[in-house]
């Protein structure tokens, strides 16, 4: 079995934003699991444990992707369930989004039958840590944020990544990197 995902990297220079932000979290006194600088993306499609044998076939559709490359903001931040009751922080995208939702919806065709089931509403975000206890002092922290300007980068790729887990975090591979027109 292979845990994949297929995701949205970040430039470096929104990648440096984030990674402020996200240390701004980690530094608030809160009990949160920040996630590690070279993990920070945005995921398109979760497929969680996949056999290995499927991984030819799906690797074959998500080279058949055609889709062209745009352009996104990323801007803003928040918190699911809510920034009063955070379980996870994240980074917003503004422009760009219906792109992204657009992008996920096509590769849902090409590989979404091979993963677990999903049901949510696809929402464009980088999540930058989980929290583990009580956030309270993170709604602040977050409304300080909301409007933050985060940058603007083009999204020219999709990449199929394998997920590892480890006791000290995920480690992420990139199996297949897909250009966009």
């Amino acid at each position: 079995m292979v845990r994949l995902f297929v995701a949205v990297d970040l430039s470096d220079e929104v990648r440096g934003k984030v990674i402020a932000f996200r240390d701004a979290v980690s530094s608030s006194g809160a009990d949160v699991k920040p996630v590690e600088d070279e993990n920070l993306h945005i995921t398109l499609r979760f497929l969680g444990e996949v056999r290995d044998n499927l991984l030819p076939e799906i690797m074959r559709n998500l080279n058949s992707l055609s889709f062209s490359s745009f352009r996104m903001h990323v801007k803003g931040t928040g918190a699911f369930p809510s920034a009063s009751s955070p379980r996870v922080i994240w980074v917003g995208v503004e422009e760009g989004g219906d792109q992204l939702k657009a992008l996920h919806d096509t590769v849902e065709e090409l590989v979404g039958r091979y993963g677990v089931s999903d049901e949510r509403e696809f929402t464009p975000h980088i999540t930058v840590a989980r929290v583990r206890g009580r956030g309270s002092v993170l709604g602040k922290l977050i409304n300080q944020w909301r409007d933050f300007d985060f940058g603007w980068q083009t999204v020219d790729s999709v990449i199929l990544k394998k997920s590892t887990l480890t006791p000290r975090g995920p480690i992420y591979e990139n199996l297949l990197i897909i250009k966009l027109k």
